[in-house]
């Protein structure tokens, strides 16, 4: 087991080695401008990546071996490629929610990334007044150095996201401070490696205490969202101050831990 610092996403290597068959029209991830992007850092075990030639991938095309943008759950973040779609879920092949981003979308990231049809995907939440609207949805961050996702400067005065992580195997998390008398759930999201499915279980463990059990969840060959309770942090009064995550896992994964307002 792997104990990692806190808010930290890690990325492996796993997620820049998938590829994807080339989709259609309807099935791309959906960018079609490239835009300039901070330098993410190295992934893990993975070898040096070299710039694609002619900037971000295209979206007719098997995705290059590359690096992923980083962010963290919480992270003010806007489209650096016109034309990037809104899916309910990750993958090419989910449902479009809004067919199309202006450069520049204000977004924050709730979730990610997590690694289907070779591309990373962020779950994000719509931070901008101007048109399209949506509430929240998956979008593909394209990879450095031209991702389709880079950091903003807009401020968020109530962010409700305190901690997230991301990685394709066991780990152990944290800590993350959980305040007595706040309201917290998770949300999680799993993509089995291959079609035979995979296994997801999260412990939560109070720094001086016994672990908890919150997730157990066998996934199929499809990509599955879930949402850890906040009745489930309220039947458990053990959880406060700081808490470890505990993974065991053979899927890529993300969660996100959510302060409830109000």
């Amino acid at each position: 087991m792997h104990r990692f610092a806190p808010t930290a996403i890690v990325l492996s290597a796993a997620l820049v080695a998938c590829s994807t068959p080339s989709p259609s029209s309807t099935g791309s991830a959906g960018a079609s401008a490239s835009g300039a992007g901070s330098t993410g850092p190295s992934l893990p075990g993975s070898p040096a990546q070299s710039a694609p030639a002619s900037g971000a991938p295209s979206p007719t095309a098997t995705p290059p071996t590359g690096t992923p943008p980083f962010f963290v759950a919480g992270d003010p973040v806007e489209t650096a490629a016109s034309s990037l779609r809104v899916r309910s879920r990750p993958g090419t092949t989910q449902q479009i929610l809004v067919q199309s981003l202006p450069l520049g979308a204000d977004l924050l990231v709730v979730l990610g990334p997590v690694a289907v049809d070779g591309y990373g995907w962020y779950l994000v939440r719509d931070f901008d007044l101007a048109e399209p609207t949506f509430d929240q949805g998956w979008v593909a961050s394209g990879f450095e150095p031209n991702p389709w996702l880079v950091h903003a400067a807009f401020e968020v005065e109530e962010n409700p996201f305190i901690a997230g992580y991301a990685f394709n195997r066991d780990g152990e998390f944290g800590p993350v401070l959980l305040q007595a008398g706040s309201a917290y759930y998770i949300d999680w999201v799993a993509s089995p490696p291959t079609s035979s499915g995979c296994s997801f279980a999260v412990d939560l463990v109070p720094g001086a205490g016994s672990a908890v059990s919150a997730i157990r969840a066998t996934i199929g060959a499809s990509v599955a969202p879930g949402r850890l309770q906040q009745q489930f942090f309220a039947s458990h009064p053990e959880l406060v101050g700081d808490i470890f995550v505990r993974v065991t896992s053979t899927c890529h994964w993300a969660l996100t831990f959510v302060l409830v307002q109000g």
